[in-house]
């Protein structure tokens, strides 16, 4: 079940314009984050300063890197999870602003001014800590999110129970070496029709999805602290080298420069 977190007073679910419509909380933590499935009562905005959390819903699993900022729509069931010690920041948007962004998940990248606003106002916690200052903050910050571009991507999750029996192997152990054609019968499915409807319940190719989630179990073992190495094989990778150049190609970072932006602020 589902549980829903009242972590907003009820004063911003006013019209009021003099009543807070955005407040915040800081975290900041060396041991690893875990919260069960749940949902919140408003739009939720997610950034990660240091480490990565992963937020998965019934629909995809999304990854919160350093210096990105997942968007949580209100009453969206989800379960958070980091990976290693993760330091970061969380604004609570009321339903009124929350309908001016999409009912979807999506990631942005922060902006030096949009990460320093968002730093702010996590210390606004409460109606008594806001005021004009944070008001006119507030609204600098809105503006500024509203302006990034969006990225949706995530690792989608099928809803079929043969295709989620697949997934859900994979992600235990994503260094499984099977071919397409061995999940097809997994999945009690001929391979024509493994592939269709892999592809219409994610939106993705078999082995790009595949692909994902290695690169995903690899941030997160970054993230953790194990070896460049280690994870290369953890993954499926036969090699470094050829894990690295892949990685590079998705992350945009090398396995090690992504392991100490992960870690580059820890004593923060």
């Amino acid at each position: 079940m589902c549980a829903t977190l009242s972590l907003i007073p009820s004063c911003m679910k006013s019209p009021d314009p003099d009543i807070p419509w955005l407040l915040g909380g800081h975290m900041q933590q060396n041991t690893r984050r875990v919260k069960d499935l749940h949902s919140h009562n408003c739009g939720q905005i997610l950034g990660i300063g240091y480490g990565v959390m992963g937020v998965r819903t019934d629909k995809a699993y999304w990854l919160i890197g350093p210096g990105q900022a997942l968007w949580l729509p209100p009453c969206l069931c989800h379960t958070v999870r980091s990976h290693g010690g993760v330091r970061g920041w969380s604004l609570f948007i009321d339903r009124a602003r929350s309908t001016m962004l999409p009912a979807q998940p999506f990631l942005v990248r922060g902006t030096p001014l949009l990460i320093a606003q968002a730093e702010r106002l996590s210390h606004c916690t409460s109606d008594k800590s806001w005021s004009n200052i944070h008001a006119r903050l507030a609204e600098s910050f809105w503006d500024e999110f509203l302006s990034l571009p969006r990225a949706s991507v995530s690792l989608p999750l099928p809803t079929d129970g043969r295709l989620r029996r697949v997934v859900d192997a994979l992600s235990e152990n994503p260094a499984d070496t099977r071919e397409q054609a061995d999940w097809a019968n997994e999945a009690s499915m001929s391979v024509r029709s493994f592939v269709r409807h892999f592809g219409v319940e994610t939106g993705m190719p078999f082995t790009a999805w595949r692909q994902r989630l290695r690169i995903l179990n690899a941030q997160e073992r970054l993230a953790r602290g194990e070896t460049v190495t280690s994870v290369a094989l953890e993954v499926g990778y036969e090699s470094p080298g050829a894990f690295s150049a892949i990685f590079r190609k998705i992350t945009g970072h090398s396995p090690s420069a992504y392991m100490k932006l992960c870690r580059f602020s820890d004593k923060g």
